[in-house]
């Protein structure tokens, strides 16, 4: 499975940018809202490794995700767990 906005072999200039993904919705694999992207880490080549959620209620606590575990939707702004 391939992710094309989190594609380990992208610049992080073009595509794995820290607030890139800021702001998308993310869902969980059943299509319910569990917060919202607020960073992408990235690793000392540039590729994205984890995504940083603000959840809970008012976004209070922050989790972070690998990001093979996510899978983006660029037209709609989400993200969702797999």
């Amino acid at each position: 499975m391939t992710y094309p906005a989190l594609d380990k072999g992208s610049t992080p200039s073009t595509s794995a940018t820290p607030k890139r993904y800021a702001g998308y919705t993310v869902y969980d694999p059943l299509g319910q809202k569990i917060g919202s992207a607020e960073e992408v880490f990235v690793n000392l080549e540039g590729a994205p490794e984890y995504i940083r959620l603000r959840i809970g209620l008012f976004g209070m606590k922050s989790v972070l995700i690998p990001v093979q575990f996510v899978e983006t939707e660029e037209e709609q702004s989400t993200l969702t767990l797999q």
